[in-house]
């Protein structure tokens, strides 16, 4: 066990630095097969799910509400959304109700992690849908993003499902 942690460990500092060889002595044949599994684990983490979707945008929880905001210096509902989504490689529009026309329909009983969900006709506000009953997002000047209760945020409008291309 103590030399499969050798090699794992081993493999994953050759990942790091960039320069992994492959020569014919069997340790380092192992070495690849471990670094290809740790490779496939971070392309994972790239896979538009809605799991992915969700845990990427809980790492801004706190990050403050700024009018017209699309960085991690402070975000708006929708340029938090657009910002999140381009990590896995989505466009979506800047503004919320221009989002609102992206993806296919979803209803709100049939809400999955990762789903849109807009507020107001036409759309005003967005969030991402974390499950439970509960989503994630930018909610006003003064506040920063966080994890609030659906049935607490008026004129529930659209949730919106987005799928890679």
């Amino acid at each position: 066990m103590n030399k499969v942690k050798n090699i794992t460990s081993f493999a994953l500092a050759l990942l790091l630095a960039g320069s992994i060889s492959i020569t014919s002595k069997p340790a380092q044949a192992k070495a690849l097969i471990y670094t290809t599994s740790i490779t496939q684990l971070a392309a994972c983490k790239n896979k538009l799910t809605g799991t992915n979707i969700v845990d990427y945008a809980k790492k801004f929880i706190g990050i403050p509400y700024k009018y017209g905001g699309y960085t991690t210096a402070g975000f708006d509902c929708s340029g938090f959304t657009m910002y999140v989504y381009n990590k896995f490689r989505v466009t979506l529009p800047r503004i919320a109700s221009s989002q609102a026309s992206k993806g296919t329909t979803v209803s709100k009983s049939s809400l999955k992690t990762g789903d849109l969900v807009f507020f107001g006709k036409p759309a005003y506000h967005v969030g991402i849908y974390v499950g439970s009953g509960k989503f994630i997002h930018s909610p006003k000047t003064g506040s920063s993003i966080k994890i609030m209760d659906l049935k607490y945020m008026p004129n529930y409008n659209t949730a919106r499902r987005i799928t890679s291309k």
